[in-house]
């Protein structure tokens, strides 16, 4: 029986509220940096990122801060500065050659900021260069990739290779209610995804293909607080059945293989990877008026492609891809709690209904959204910031 609706399941993960970040900082960061103060340089950019840290002073002692499983040391040795984390102790024999090759390849890249380091029978991640060429903007970068780097590679690094955990931050086990929720959910959310790959092969529709790919992966981050192995596995497959430049019956036939994988997973396997991690730095975006009015706009390209979608009966395709719009804006985006709530009270106001509801609900709903948060003016203004930001740049992937 074709499937007709889609249940929505609150988030487990921990909702944090950050302070806001002091953008004159930064821009007294950079004034300082062309005066030559380069340790004051650094402050600031410490204190515009970590508004909720204590103000750091290096030449005192090291800062500090927690990344997902990653604990990060920003220090100053005699004229330089350096930035290091900790990633896993080696394993011995043969799977340790395999570990290192990994490494060699996959973290270590020439023209990066940091680099893999070998220490005895550790791994660690580090960057280091002379105070006085510590521009902010360099610091700035070092301080998002570095623990994002650690982060990603250590669960894969253990699962692989049988590698040992070194020094990692610490994660809060889930509940054993969590747990549960958690697991009845991985197992609906596969079950699902199944069903929709059979209604993707009869409709042989890009489209369709590219909002399940999608959905298969944001309905997961946005639900669970999945940490370890098992999230890196389920990137990894994304990495190829969610990237529109392969070819779409490759796609398909990898997101086959990684929901037949996913749902032989065992509950308590599962729960392995699932924590509660702290992350001094948003791991997501930043949301935007810009951003709501890119995906939910009815007068935008995306917007006018589902009223065709409406209009022409294929209310599946409609359904899916609103749903799925709504649960990437709220698992990719940080948003003011107002426009969070509205975003998931859609979801939930969706939850369970025929594919031809779901389509008039939301979309009366994301035009009440947009008319709440979006100007025009802001709309303008923030499309104008993402051209001047993205020449000559790549689009950001996750």
């Amino acid at each position: 029986m074709p499937i007709t609706s889609l249940a929505y399941e609150p988030s487990l993960r921990r909702s944090v509220r950050r302070a806001p970040r002091d953008f004159e900082k930064l821009e007294v960061a950079v004034e300082l940096y062309e005066n030559g103060r380069s340790l004051e340089s650094i402050h600031q950019v410490l204190e515009h990122l970590f508004p909720e840290h204590e103000a750091a002073d290096l030449a005192k002692a090291p800062f500090v801060f927690t990344q997902g499983s990653s604990k990060v040391t920003v220090s100053v040795e005699g004229d330089h500065l350096l930035v290091t984390v900790p990633v896993v102790r080696l394993p011995s024999g043969g799977s340790a050659i395999a570990a290192m090759r990994y490494v060699l390849t996959m973290i270590a890249g020439s023209g990066q900021l940091h680099q893999p380091e070998l220490r005895g029978e550790e791994i660690h991640i580090r960057f280091k260069d002379e105070l006085a060429r510590i521009h902010p903007a360099k610091l700035i970068e070092v301080l998002r990739n570095i623990p994002l780097e650690a982060d990603r590679s250590d669960d894969w690094i253990i699962g692989q290779f049988s590698a040992e955990p070194l020094e990692r931050a610490q994660v809060d086990d889930l509940t054993d209610e969590e747990a549960a929720r958690a697991e009845a959910f991985w197992q609906r959310h596969w079950d699902d995804v199944d069903e929709l790959i059979v209604e993707c092969q009869r409709k042989r529709s890009v489209f369709f293909l590219n909002e399940l790919t999608s959905y298969a992966l944001t309905r997961v981050s946005h639900t669970l607080p999945l940490t370890g192995y098992i999230g890196l596995r389920l990137s990894e497959a994304g990495s190829t059945f969610n990237d529109n430049n392969v070819d779409p019956s490759k796609r398909e036939a990898a997101l086959v293989k990684c929901a037949r994988e996913m749902k032989a997973i065992s509950g308590d396997e599962l729960r392995k990877s699932l924590g509660h991690a702290t992350y001094a730095l948003d791991p997501r975006a930043e949301g935007t008026p810009g951003v709501l009015g890119e995906h939910l706009d009815a007068e935008r390209d995306y917007g006018q492609m589902i009223e065709r979608l409406r209009t022409g009966g294929k209310s599946l395709d409609a359904a899916l891809a609103l749903i799925g719009t709504y649960t990437f804006l709220v698992a990719r985006f940080s948003w003011p709690a107002v426009v969070e709530a509205s975003l998931v009270d859609g979801l939930t106001q969706s939850s369970g209904k025929p594919w031809r509801e779901v389509v008039t609900l939301l979309l009366d709903h994301s035009k009440e959204l947009i008319s709440n948060f979006v100007s025009d003016d802001e709309d303008d203004e923030d499309d104008d910031d993402e051209d001047e930001a993205g020449e000559g740049t790549e689009g950001d992937t996750e």
